[in-house]
């Protein structure tokens, strides 16, 4: 069974290409797929995770307003038992991720980190303000959220039954934001990985926490607990475990040249220029490598690096 589902995530892959993802945010039912034998995904910007059990589901991210967030539960409702409970998380808080919940029905059972809903209240609006200013289409998706209150709050790992799936929702640190969520499907071997690991596709150290050295930290602890056959990340195609890996190497060979960089005395924003250009050189085909510069800076600043 396993090696069937490789097979077919090998397709979708070759089929998507390894940077190809919908400009919009604007989510459509018709780009669902299913990824494993409990695991479905709505490609779009961002992925959307939904894990079906005999007797519950969970849904990863709900998109970006109340428009996405509904059709995302009524596919997840589609896809699940008659009287199945519909479970609700998200891998962090920007606005793309979590501003959909106004679309799920009464009695959803929203599950986060402690961390990360600190986070979204802080900063929530921040996002919907900045993502309102984008363009017209996400003004009009962000005119009507309507946020949940979480259920439960955990610390740092939570377990979730789904009758024949066992889930475990993770959070290992700052690594994107403060409060990056993982979500580990464990009869799957599927990691749900949120902005933690993505697909061929750079960093971006959006938190004053986050730094090459908080993410390398994040990456390995992942990979201390699990060996995930299949990856599906949120802006950027699934893929096999070797994604975990490949992030794990660039990771740590940014943040071991920033601190020799450091060490030398070199300053900062040149550190960044020259992390830049050998990041780009040595990993071909990757893109979104724009922003390096940025968690460089913020581990100078920190004494992260």
């Amino acid at each position: 069974m396993r090696r069937s589902w490789l097979c077919f995530l090998g397709f979708l892959f070759a089929t998507h290409g390894a940077t190809a993802q919908p400009a919009s945010h604007l989510l459509s039912a018709d780009t669902l797929t299913q990824v494993s034998p409990h695991v479905w995904m709505i490609k779009g910007s961002p992925n959307i995770g939904i894990v079906v059990g005999k007797t519950a589901t969970l849904v990863v991210d709900d998109g970006l307003g109340t428009k996405n967030g509904a059709m995302i539960a009524e596919t997840a409702l589609r896809l699940s038992p008659k009287g199945a409970r519909l479970y609700l998380t998200t891998t962090h808080y920007h606005a793309e991720h979590a501003t959909g919940d106004g679309g799920f029905p009464t009695g959803t059972v929203l599950i986060r980190p402690r961390v990360q809903q600190a986070e979204l209240e802080e900063e929530g609006q921040k996002l919907i303000d900045l993502f309102s200013n984008r363009s017209e289409q996400d003004k009009t998706l962000l005119a009507d959220v309507r946020y949940l209150k979480p259920a439960v709050l955990f610390d740092k790992d939570y377990s979730l039954d789904l009758g024949d799936v066992r889930v475990r929702l993770l959070w290992f640190g700052p690594a994107h934001t403060k409060g990056d969520e993982v979500v580990m499907v464990e009869p799957d071997n599927l990691l749900i990985s949120g902005d933690v690991v993505q697909n061929k596709t750079g960093p971006y150290f959006y938190c004053d926490t986050c730094t090459p050295r908080s993410w390398a930290m994040v990456l390995d602890k992942i990979a201390e607990q699990f060996h995930p056959t299949l990856i599906l990340p949120d802006h950027s195609p699934p893929g096999d475990g070797a994604l975990l890996s490949e992030d794990r190497a660039f990771m740590t060979d940014l943040a071991t040249r920033a601190t020799t960089l450091k060490k030398e005395g070199t300053p900062a924003d040149e550190a960044g220029k020259i992390l830049t250009a050998e990041m780009t050189a040595r990993y071909p085909g990757w893109s979104a490598l724009g922003r390096i510069s940025q968690g460089v800076e913020q581990g100078y600043r920190e004494g992260g690096n």
